[in-house]
């Protein structure tokens, strides 16, 4: 049936599906992988997940922990896709709204928000 509800919902184009709103942010992160510490920087963030860019080498579904070493804040999260772009994470934590928020804030305060 859900078949069926693609069919006559009309064309998904990924954005709709969105729970949470992207802001675009470069701060540098830390990444842990599969026991190595990778720096790489955020490109956008939300409450569910973020953009990592460059990406990093792992497999859909590596689980990873995102860290931000200026605010001390971290975040578990599994890799859901990799594009050109970087690698996309999504959050698994409940706190992820509150996290974000303090990014964003910090974000704001250092000039790294916002393209």
């Amino acid at each position: 049936m859900s078949w069926l509800r693609r069919i006559f919902s009309g064309p998904d184009n990924g954005a709709e599906r969105r729970r949470y709103p992207r802001y675009p942010v470069s701060a540098p992160v830390q990444v842990d992988v599969a026991g190595q510490t990778l720096e790489c920087g955020l490109d956008n963030v939300s409450a569910g997940g973020v953009r990592l860019s460059p990406g990093i080498p792992s497999a859909i579904g590596a689980t990873v922990t995102v860290r931000h070493s200026a605010s001390g804040l971290s975040l578990p999260g599994r890799v859901v896709g990799q594009d050109e772009g970087g690698t996309r994470v999504r959050f698994e934590s409940e706190d992820a709204g509150i996290v974000v928020s303090s990014w964003l804030r910090l974000a704001q305060e250092t000039g790294g928000g916002g393209r």
